[in-house]
């Protein structure tokens, strides 16, 4: 993997552009060499790249804010808290998830996971959250703002530095993104449509996605994030079928679904995607569009 590297957004906010970005905050400035990381990375390489890239620029890693519990956000978490010492926050519903990994792959799963599933993509190393956050709040005295951005997963959170860079973490996607994948893991759809749109009312002069370029004009990525989920959901209802015609099994939505969107899943982006598409139902069904019953131990779900 090349190198990672700190590209100046504002100030002394930096991104390391890579499978996740990392956003970097130079706390009290660059002059003072100590930082705060906005997420660590996918996995040790990772941890290993951003130190480098940190020291390079006089920077000694203080402090990891992690946004949320998903593999790609804390899997370096240990390497660099065991080779810095440093400080770990994360939303408090998120973690012990963070400390417990194995949460993350039973909770997708619905159950004890697949041996398959026990992968560095589900499951980060343990790591120690030393500031739990309830956010709306301060982290510490950093002076970064962590901000609620519920949907994607239990309790996300994205950080605002004093420079007016928003990192928004899973909340929204590159158009690329969306166009490769046809679909973004979502676990509380209606929070994630609310969330969307309280990132584009702020106020901020960038906004980073966790996946996808930094862009300092919102609208557009709103609004394909947005097209996207609505996307999903209306051909989720259609193959609920109409009121008397036979409805199907969640798990025949997830098939019929995948294939209608071109996807072949492996068991890592089945579960994910089945959870998805599980958290779709529900929300079709609080909205009335939708709802469920059970026949011969078979749970149906069918258009109103």
């Amino acid at each position: 993997m090349p190198e990672l590297e700190l590209s100046l957004l504002s100030g002394s906010t930096y991104v390391a552009r890579g499978p996740t970005n990392i956003g970097v905050y130079a706390l009290g400035g660059a002059a003072e060499g100590r930082a705060a990381l906005i997420d660590s990375g996918n996995d040790g390489d990772a941890g290993k790249r951003i130190i480098r890239a940190c020291a390079a620029s006089s920077l000694n890693i203080a402090l990891i804010a992690n946004t949320h519990s998903n593999a790609d956000h804390c899997g370096a978490n240990a390497l660099v808290q065991a080779r810095t010492g440093c400080a770990i926050a994360a939303p408090r519903v998120e973690l012990s998830f963070i400390e417990h990994p194995e949460f993350e792959p039973s909770f997708v799963w619905g159950g004890y996971p697949l041996p398959s599933l026990r992968n560095k993509f589900l499951m980060a190393k343990s790591s120690y959250v030393t500031l739990p956050l309830e956010a709306p709040c301060l982290v510490g005295d950093t002076g970064i703002e962590a901000i609620p951005l519920p949907g994607h997963y239990l309790g996300q959170v994205g950080y605002l530095t004093p420079n007016r860079v928003f990192f928004a973490a899973d909340a929204a996607a590159s158009s690329a993104i969306l166009n490769k994948y046809k679909y973004y893991v979502v676990y509380d759809v209606a929070a994630h449509l609310t969330t969307l749109d309280a990132i584009a009312a702020l106020d901020v002069d960038w906004i980073v996605p966790s996946h996808g370029e930094p862009v300092q004009e919102a609208g557009s990525l709103i609004e394909a994030n947005k097209e996207t989920i609505l996307e999903v959901g209306a051909r989720i209802l259609e193959f609920c079928g109409a009121p008397g015609a036979e409805p199907l099994t969640p798990e025949g939505i997830v098939s019929a679904l995948a294939s209608a969107l071109g996807l072949e899943l492996n068991h890592t982006q089945y579960a994910l995607f089945g959870m998805t598409v599980r958290s779709y139902i529900a929300w079709l069904c609080d909205k009335a569009e939708a709802t469920t019953r059970m026949e011969g131990n078979r749970l149906l779900v069918e258009r109103t």
